[in-house]
């Protein structure tokens, strides 16, 4: 593939991206409950996550700093593990139930993180550490073991206005507006 920097596939996706990156950034500033806090950080750690994987290369501020200036770049592991950081600090105060943020959600994010691990540190041979695949394997079991989750009998069913109560492999969701006021449309599994 040859894709430039002008081109608006490409642009779109690394404003947006960086668009939500900045609203969680500014969002700390302003004294957010705990919960809060933690749903911007794994929010920002979402779209870095995206950011390092489709670009590698992660610009940042801290809240509150100057937009007026040239933001900072992490890239490769350094970012990986500023994710993996991000992570791990606002997993306690994630909810546990079926929302936007939610603890599951922060798991599958890991899960994805540890098995890009390996191209991140190297994108031309990646080499996978069978450490980071057994956690890969056990955040998995930690997420399909409870039997929360199940495959619908109607894969549709998981992008219906009801997909609560019809679709049971859903994670992450986001509100329907258009549909009912149910969690629908968005799926991050």
């Amino acid at each position: 593939h040859k894709w430039s920097a002008t081109s608006d596939y490409i642009l779109e996706i690394y404003s947006a991206l960086n668009g939500v990156n900045f609203a969680a950034t500014n969002m700390l500033q302003f004294d957010p409950t705990p919960q809060q806090d933690a749903e911007a950080r794994f929010c920002r750690a979402l779209s870095m996550f995206w950011l390092l994987d489709f670009y590698n290369q992660v610009p940042y501020r801290d809240p509150g700093e100057s937009v007026i200036a040239e933001s900072r770049v992490r890239k490769g592991l350094e970012a990986f593990d500023y994710i993996i950081s991000e992570i791990e600090a606002v997993y306690d105060n994630l909810p546990d139930e079926l929302s936007l943020d939610n603890k599951d959600a922060a798991k599958v994010l890991l899960i994805k993180c540890y098995l890009n691990k390996g191209v991140y540190a190297n994108r031309a041979a990646p080499t996978f550490d069978p450490a980071d695949m057994n956690m890969v394997i056990s955040l998995a079991d930690d997420i399909i073991n409870p039997g929360k989750y199940q495959f619908s009998a109607n894969y549709f069913d998981n992008f219906g206005p009801e997909n609560t109560t019809l679709g049971l492999e859903n994670i992450w969701t986001q509100l329907n507006v258009g549909g009912g006021a149910t969690p629908s449309n968005f799926i991050f599994y």
